[in-house]
């Protein structure tokens, strides 16, 4: 079994979600993980970002609130864009 593959399920409706995570990253002291979901139609994967929520032992993945997402999506993106720009080291 691949350790970067884990399986979620909606609670709303009890469909089992593959994800691989790609990423992480840590914004306003909570960190998010960067994933992306695993389908047969490689068309249909999507990237997803979930808060990740260290509890003792456990560790849980939480959907983000609709107020936050789009803060928290283009805090990713820029990240990813100020690594594209940096200079290769040599």
């Amino acid at each position: 079994m691949d350790e970067d593959i884990i399986t979620m399920v909606n609670e709303e409706t009890g469909e089992e979600i593959e994800l691989r995570i790609i990423d992480n990253f840590d914004m306003e002291d909570r960190t998010f993980g960067v994933f992306l979901t695993l389908t047969e139609d490689e068309d249909e994967a999507e990237i997803v970002i979930l808060e990740i929520i260290e509890e003792g032992e456990d560790t849980l993945l939480q959907s983000l609130d609709e107020s936050e997402e789009d803060a928290v999506y283009d805090y990713y993106d820029s990240l990813c864009d100020a690594e594209e720009n940096e200079e290769p080291e040599q």
